[in-house]
Formats: structure tokens, sequence, C-alpha cells
């Protein structure tokens, strides 16, 4: 189904009389406009305006650009939930899947989308993050970061894990939804940290007979980079998971132990540090340091790249639905410059987009 398709499938709430602009066309309009770097009402007003031509090629626009106040209202009464499970199903479609996803999931802080009722109530949104491909999967939105254990469960229901490795950090080391994943035929690996204090220290001494051979006796992978005058090396030790029965029992589905060193050098100061994460893969050291490199995907492909190229981070859409649809559209527009082959970065790719619309026709419609 091609992109009309699938929003010609959302439901216009509004009246009979307050439809002078069509919803797709209206839905659209924003899509476009954000691929083009703007960021707000107004801009995409003016977009509308200048583009008007372009957009025409796609579709009607018979009432030509709404204001901006319009704008916005037209997109708050759209179902988010609906534009949510519309969007990315579209996007997911284009998606070519691997043969075994490394999914990370994690939250993020519009700390510039606030309510009436103060800076406390920033939005908080959850993602799934495809992180081969560089492909939001889905969003969800929570109240506060203190509720996103039980967004990140509700959001799993939303996902096929099936034969992906899903990766968490250490919030997420939570019984329920360790045991969800493994329900759905999925695969985990979470950090573990002082939230688990017993199963911490348990890995730790497991893992300590070793550390007097130097980790020689098990499998290891070691890996390097550099880069702004900083040298890092990383070292990752995976074990089978012999873990004391009562733990044993509370995390029935534990496999395989992981610990990850981290030696780094920055301006001539070193440091080492060791972490470590419970995993339901077996023995398998690549996939084991793969997976746990590739989670902070999501900070440096997807949430860096939100606040830098889109200024996420600098958004004043006060009001919260609004801004959470915003949020959504702006993941929808990062999938479709990913997708896109042109070998340039996003900020590039944004650019072409504003200037060229042959170019912002390929990012839509291939």
């Amino acid at each position: 189904m091609s992109l009309f398709e699938h929003l010609k499938l959302i439901e216009d709430p509004r009246s009979h009389i307050n439809l002078d602009h069509d919803l797709v066309d209206i839905i659209f309009l924003v899509l476009a406009a954000i691929a083009s770097g703007c960021d707000g009402w107004q801009a995409i007003e003016e977009f509308g305006q200048e583009n008007l031509s372009w957009l025409r090629q796609h579709r009607n626009f018979d009432k030509g650009i709404p204001t901006r106040h319009s704008i916005a209202r037209i997109i708050k009464v759209i179902d988010t939930e609906i534009l949510v499970m519309t969007l990315f199903s579209w996007a997911n479609s284009l998606r070519e899947t691997s043969s075994k996803p490394l999914i990370a999931i994690d939250g993020k802080t519009l700390r510039g989308a606030v309510n009436q009722h103060g800076a406390k109530n920033a939005l908080h949104l959850v993602s799934a993050f495809d992180t081969e491909q560089g492909i939001v999967l889905y969003q969800q939105d929570t109240q506060t970061k203190g509720n996103e254990i039980a967004t990140v469960q509700a959001l799993l229901h939303m996902l096929d894990i099936k034969d992906a490795v899903v990766t968490f950090d250490a919030l997420h080391c939570q019984r329920e939804t360790l045991q969800q994943i493994i329900k759905a035929k999925g695969d985990y690996v979470v950090q573990v940290k002082g939230n688990q204090p017993l199963l911490r220290q348990a890995i730790e001494m497991q893992f300590q007979p070793h550390w007097y051979n130097d980790g020689v006796d098990i499998l290891s992978i070691e890996e390097g980079d550099k880069g702004h005058g900083r040298k890092e090396r990383r070292t990752t030790f995976q074990i089978p998971a012999k873990l004391p029965q009562a733990l044993a029992k509370k995390w029935p589905s534990a496999k395989s132990l992981i610990a990850v060193e981290r030696q780094r050098t920055c301006k001539g100061i070193a440091t080492i540090n060791t972490d470590y994460y419970l995993s339901s893969l077996p023995l398998d050291v690549e996939l084991a340091a793969k997976a746990v490199r590739q989670h902070w995907h999501i900070e440096n492909l997807q949430h860096w790249v939100l606040d830098v190229t889109f200024r996420e981070d600098c958004s004043r859409i006060g009001d919260r639905e609004n801004a959470k649809k915003m949020a959504l559209f702006r993941r929808i527009v990062l999938n479709l410059l990913e997708q896109h082959p042109l070998k340039a970065s996003k900020p590039t790719k944004i650019r072409k987009a504003a200037w060229n619309g042959d170019f912002r026709s390929e990012i839509f419609f291939g």
C-alpha cells in the first residue's frame, strides 16, 4: 500500500462543516515540510505556500494551504494511537528485515515540549529502533520517565520480535519484561546494575574466577575505536549462566552472562570499567558483542540526530498531543531519509529536499 492508501484509513473526526481541507493533504503537507527542514506550524504553512504546485503534483489541495492555526487544529483532532499505527505500518512496510534484527529500546525526554502544567511534565517517548538499518520501528509516550517500564511492556505487544534480539539498559532488567520477550519467541540482552543487586552480585561472582586468568579461559572478542582525542578498547566476555537456585528460578530464560570491559584513554588519562549483562542468547560472543555495542546506536543514530538535525530538544510546541504527533512525524521522516539510497548525511538530504522537489518526491515515493 502507498502512503496515501495508508493515510486514507485514518478516520477524520471533524464535523462536516469543518472539512475545507482534506485530512490526507494536511498530513502529507506536514511530513513534506519536516523533510525539508521545517520545525513549527508557521514554517509548515510557509512551506506549503511556496511549494503548492509541487504538493498538487501528488494531492489536490483544492482549497490551498490552511493557516498555521488551522494546521495545528487539524493535526490535534487526529487520534494519536491510530496515527502512530498507520504511519509506522507504512514506514515499516518499506523496511527490509534481516534474519536476526537487533532492536534497541530506550526512552527520550523532549525537554522543550511541555504542557501548561510546567516543565516537570515534559514529554517522554519510548522508541524501538532497528540498529541494523537505522529505522525507528515504533514509538509510545509515557506520562513521566518513571512510567517507562510499563510503557516498554505495552510497546513490546505492538512489535513483531520473533527471532529478534532486543536490547535494554538496566532499568528494564525486569522479570515480566524478559518473560514477555521469550513468550514472543525473541531474545534479549539487558544490562544489570544496582537495581537488581543480588543478580548483579551473582554475575560478578561467576566471572570472578576467570579474572584471575585475565579471561583467557572463556569466550572473548576484542574491538577498538578512536576519535576526537579518545581511544577505546572493548573486550566482551561470555559464559554460560549458572545462577544460584533462587535467582535461576526468578530468571529462568537466562542462558548466558556477558561482561564488557572498556579501557578508555582521553587526553592522556586512562580509565577502565566493566559492565555486566544478562541474556537469553546461547554462547555466541560475536553476536553478544554486537548486541551490546549497537544498543547505543539508538542514542547516536536516533536521539542525537533528532536533536542536532531536527532540533527536537528545542521544540516549543506546548500542546502535549501535538508535541507527540510532531515527534512521530520527525521519526517517520528520519526513517525515510535513512532509507533513501543517496550516500549523504541527513542534514544534506534535508537541504536537498528543501531545494529540490524531485528529490523530495524520491524520499516519499521512491
